[in-house]
């Protein structure tokens, strides 16, 4: 081969190792930046997955904060991520974005985390709060079953309502406004309950207490000294007993007033007064039969004008009459406008027992009662709610 042909051929050699080690250059290049834009969008898809999971757990209610976090750093990841893709030289620095990208997922992950806690928590208070609803507004029922409530009755009804509105959000995942409403409900329950407490403190009263044993124990010992018929009537227990000579010979049950809890005070108020009273006439009556008694008496005229000096009263209260024990009873519930009634064939025994002038005595209680028990618990439950 002659010269000219050797360095030809060598040129050519020279040229295609040089391509050679171009391409394999190329290849590298081409593979490592393959690599690392493989490795910045594994960990792009990875932070947006977690960043989709902290979205369906509701995030944006329960965790704003992490979530606003988390969006932000994958923002901040993303920005990266695209300035490395439009760099002049073909490999991008890939660990400073897989980083960014790394702390956006951890952020969302942390999003998710704080969601599912929150939403857990949120479900727990939601489901305590209607739980102390339900108790408070089922106690405040109980309540009411016994004592009449007068307007505060609409406290109860509305509870009620409020209670199944709050069930209906808690239903409905709306768990911070179950809570809120469950807390309503129990106010108002609370409100009639307070009501009730105040009409039923009397009964807890000692002093009150100790007056109405006394009239009680008088009587008795009246019906004991004459030899003669008396009759007494506990409000709370619904009793009426006639003793003789001391003696109690027959019980009834009563019905009372619809507002029988409290005393007596003025016409329409629904009442059954509470005193030392006498028959004073044997009647036929609409209900059948009918004893009067002489309500108001003298003391039931002075505190309906001690009521009237302390402006208790409006200007139109009249103080009424016309209490009776009657016939027309058995309803099983307090119906009356405050007289007692017993069933028809009850006043006709009754009739055979007692005239024209028997004592009556009418007493809230004869004992410390469940109602006594009530208003002294709400008074407990009371002072340890204060703060």
């Amino acid at each position: 081969m002659r010269r000219g042909d050797r360095r030809r051929w060598r040129s050519v050699g020279t040229a295609a190792i040089g391509v050679a080690l171009l391409a394999g250059a190329s290849l590298a290049v081409h593979t490592t930046a393959s690599r690392r834009h493989a490795m910045m969008q594994t960990a792009a898809d990875a932070a947006g997955a977690a960043l989709r999971a902290a979205r369906a757990e509701d995030a944006m209610r329960w965790a704003p904060g992490e979530l606003a976090a988390a969006e932000r750093a994958s923002r901040e990841a993303l920005t990266r991520q695209r300035v490395e893709q439009v760099r002049a030289w073909p490999i991008p620095d890939a660990a400073p974005v897989v980083d960014a990208w790394s702390a956006a997922e951890r952020a969302a992950r942390s999003a998710t985390v704080s969601a599912r806690s929150r939403h857990a928590a949120g479900a727990d208070s939601a489901t305590d709060q209607i739980d102390k609803a339900r108790q408070a507004v089922a106690a405040s029922e109980t309540v009411a079953a016994t004592i009449y409530l007068g307007p505060e009755r609409r406290l109860l009804a509305r509870a009620r309502t409020v209670l199944d509105e709050a069930r209906a959000y808690q239903r409905a995942g709306e768990l911070e406004t179950a809570a809120a409403r469950a807390r309503d409900a129990a106010s108002l329950a609370e409100q009639a309950s307070r009501r009730a407490a105040a009409l039923a403190a009397r009964f807890a009263d000692a002093e009150t207490l100790a007056r109405w044993q006394r009239w009680k124990s008088e009587t008795i010992a009246w019906s004991r000294r004459e030899g003669r018929a008396a009759i007494v009537v506990v409000k709370d227990a619904h009793r009426m007993t006639v003793f003789e000579s001391g003696a109690p010979v027959k019980s009834y049950t009563v019905e009372l007033g619809f507002n029988w809890i409290a005393d007596k005070l003025q016409a329409g108020d629904g009442s059954t007064p509470e005193g030392r009273y006498r028959v004073v006439a044997r009647l036929a009556s609409r209900f059948h039969k009918a004893l009067r008694i002489d309500y108001p008496n003298a003391e039931d005229r002075a505190e309906f004008s001690r009521a009237r000096r302390r402006d208790d009263l409006p200007a139109s209260a009249r103080i009424g009459g016309l209490i009776e024990i009657h016939g027309g009873g058995g309803r099983q519930y307090d119906w009356t406008d405050g007289c007692v009634a017993l069933t028809n064939p009850e006043i006709e025994d009754l009739f055979g027992r007692v005239s024209v002038g028997t004592p009556v005595t009418i007493v809230g209680s004869d004992t410390y009662g469940p109602i006594a028990e009530f208003a002294d618990r709400y008074r407990r439950d009371a002072a340890c709610r204060r703060p």
